[in-house]
């Protein structure tokens, strides 16, 4: 069982919920303002809250961790998911994205409470600091995944006592960026380098984001820089790789950090704190899940599936035509479901949704990928450090030493800014596979259109690269008119 992981369950009230700490439990009750954020226990529960929102079944527990999955190059989905898989988004769907708007502004209303009474709690110093970070690197991640999906949202910095009745325009996406940056420099001088407790962000992790929204906006000069301070740190390292078998020390169930850890959403093999990650991926008959659901697959003929080099062990990881079943038997995919994916599996988990698989938001491969592209787009010609940083992803992928010229580099010969980047590019889709990042590479790089035709032969429309304003966000906030909702909805 996975140690030292804080996990908090939510109510249905922010304002009255039970927090425990794995190993030391210390239940809190009644949280109201009235009569809570006193002392420095209370400040940490009232962090460990903020924290609790995102492993519920509406975000990371459940749905959100998957959920672009089946708009991606390499899958399609049965079930609930066929639609996404044909780029419709129906009723049903929409529920499903409401649910992760008013999920998401828990996270921010629970951050805002943490932000406005613990600076009066008497405590040390240095511990309210570092917990405070916390609290603008959390609310700063619930806004970047709004922001990304839903496009311009109300932007909210004081607590409220009712998340379904709140005013707040739309506001421009630069301005809910300008936001996001302004919480993450908090947190990033805020935070201290490591944590004693694993899961809990750090000055890395708030870098490493900043780094990853200078990128999305194409601030190339200030992501490459701020990707080369999380690198420079020497805080982390690619864990070493010789077999496929070997990524299991990466993404299994049972490990609780790695070396290339730079924030992750934590889960441990019990009902009160797992997820349901592998469940989405296999199988009900399979070993590798409880009663998995099965509902993402790929097919030979999906050009990254296809390309993807044999040699390549992340592709003898993630991609499956045969698996266990329930007797470790092994079993051969149907021929109508040909190709699964192997990155998530747990073979404990004491139920459907106790898995203890942790969902990566960030590792030290973003840092150096996020080098590689920026600095060649920064100065519109690829570098050596660049090719260096992708290599260095590419070597370990082979399981050959990172930091050491090898057969299977690439070079820069032939390269244009526009070549390295598609191979940035690709090597990302491999890298992160399954981790929630290629669809969102597709839309910022404004490829989504063209590589989703070339893949799956779908004219995707315009409507699918956001999700639709929730209709009880229109009805009930007055800032809001139905003119406000994204295109198509």
């Amino acid at each position: 069982m996975k140690k030292n992981i804080i996990f908090c369950l939510l109510s249905t009230s922010l304002l009255t919920f039970s927090c425990k700490e794995i190993l030391i439990e210390k239940p809190e009750s009644l949280l109201a303002t009235t009569n809570f954020y006193k002392t420095a226990a209370d400040a940490n529960s009232a962090i460990s809250a903020v924290s609790s929102t995102l492993h519920t079944t509406t975000l990371y527990g459940f749905r959100y961790l998957a959920h672009t999955t089946a708009l991606e190059d390499y899958a399609s989905g049965q079930g609930f998911y066929i639609p996404m898989s044909q780029y419709q988004i129906t009723t049903p769907i929409i529920a499903v994205t409401d649910q992760f708007w008013a999920g998401f502004y828990k996270t921010i209303d629970a951050a805002n409470l943490a932000l406005k009474y613990i600076p009066a709690i008497s405590m040390d110093e240095t511990q309210k600091k570092q917990l405070l970070g916390e609290a603008y690197f959390l609310r700063a991640l619930a806004y970047y995944n709004l922001v990304k999906n839903f496009g311009g949202v109300p932007v909210r910095t004081q607590p409220t006592q009712d998340l379904m009745a709140v005013g707040g325009k739309r506001e421009a996406v630069e301005t809910v960026y300008a936001q996001i940056i302004a919480d993450l420099k908090l947190a990033e001088t805020s935070l201290p380098l490591t944590q004693s407790l694993a899961g809990k962000p750090t000055s890395g992790s708030a870098k490493t984001m900043l780094a990853d929204i200078y990128l999305v906006r194409e601030q190339w000069a200030n992501a490459r820089d701020k990707a080369e301070e999380v690198i420079a740190s020497a805080a982390y390292s690619l864990v070493t790789i010789k077999q496929s078998a070997d990524f299991e020390n990466i993404f299994g169930a049972g490990v609780v950090t790695t070396s290339e850890e730079i924030f992750s959403i934590k889960f441990q093999r019990s009902v009160a704190a797992g997820s349901a990650l592998p469940q989405f991926y296999h199988l009900p008959t399979s070993l590798w899940a409880i009663n998995g659901f099965g509902t993402f697959f790929g097919f030979p003929t999906y050009p990254l599936l296809r390309d993807w080099a044999d040699a390549d062990l992340r592709k003898g990881y993630n991609l499956y035509t045969a698996g266990p079943n329930k007797a470790g038997t092994i079993v051969a995919n149907s021929a109508s479901q040909p190709i699964r994916f192997g990155k998530f599996k747990d073979t404990g988990a004491p139920a459907s949704q106790a898995s203890g698989n942790d969902f990566p938001i960030y590792r030290y491969a973003d840092a150096l990928l996020i080098y590689a592209e920026a600095a060649s787009q920064a100065s519109q010609d690829p570098t050596a450090l660049a090719l260096e940083r992708l290599n260095m992803v590419h070597r370990r992928a082979y399981g050959l030493a990172p930091g050491s010229p090898s057969p299977v580099d690439f070079t820069l010969t032939g390269q244009t800014t526009a070549s390295f980047r598609e191979l940035v590019l690709k090597e990302r889709a491999y890298e992160f596979i399954a981790e929630g990042k290629r669809w969102y590479d597709l839309v910022r790089t404004g490829t989504a259109k063209s590589v989703i035709k070339a893949a799956k032969g779908i004219d995707i429309p315009n409507s699918v690269l956001l999700m639709p304003i929730p209709k009880q966000e229109i009805d009930n906030n007055p800032d809001i008119a139905p003119e406000d909702q994204n295109p198509g909805y």
